[in-house]
């Protein structure tokens, strides 16, 4: 891949193309597709309305200390995510499907909590049929997995999200959870609206 790292031109298509020679694939524009591709992290974080769609690619987020995939208005099927501090860090709108979120980035000395999906407030996410696996072990600096899926109202309430027919793996470490179901007191926004969980393996 010799294009741009940050994408600004709406309707952008990446198709086979090996991206990792970018540090991170930032997009700053609507309608863009990604497909059949390698990439580094992809960041979506500019809420003014850029949107991404990922499809049959893998996404490397490497030592990236937040989310392998970030922001808004995001679409992935079919994507295998490794890296990151969490696989896929949904700030609105977003839906994952089909996919491997894995092997996350947690350094030692570190007291990263990773996630394999995670939003700290927000609404209208799918997460429909994928295999969750936050995989770090708990380090000596206390740094491990949270969970599996961890809705967190930190920034604002969390709305509308349904999480379904999903394979929620288990930690090596024994002292991680699944899943945060949206009901946190100690969180600015404690209490959720409209979570549904459904047909999941636990």
């Amino acid at each position: 891949y010799t294009g741009p790292c940050t994408i600004t031109t709406a309707g952008a298509v990446l198709n086979r193309v090996d991206a990792s020679g970018c540090l991170a694939i930032l997009i700053r524009a609507k309608n863009v597709t990604i497909t059949n591709s390698l990439t580094p992290r992809i960041d979506a974080t500019d809420w003014t309305g850029p949107s991404v769609s990922i499809t049959d690619s893998t996404v490397k987020g490497g030592t990236w200390s937040d989310g392998a995939i970030w922001g808004y208005n995001i679409t992935a099927l079919r994507v295998n995510v490794t890296g990151g501090q969490h696989s896929f860090h949904c700030a609105s709108t977003c839906s994952v499907t089909d996919s491997w979120l894995h092997d996350q980035y947690n350094p030692s000395g570190q007291s990263y909590h990773n996630n394999a999906f995670i939003t700290n407030g927000g609404s209208n996410m799918v997460v429909n049929h994928n295999t969750l696996a936050c995989t770090p072990l708990l380090n000596s600096t206390n740094g491990g997995c949270t969970a599996d899926v961890s809705l967190f109202g930190d920034f604002e309430q969390v709305n509308n999200v349904t999480v379904q027919n999903n394979l929620l793996m288990a930690n090596n470490s024994s002292i991680s959870y699944c899943a945060y179901g949206g009901w946190e007191p100690s969180k600015k926004f404690p209490n959720s609206t409209n979570i549904k969980f459904l047909n999941n393996v636990f």
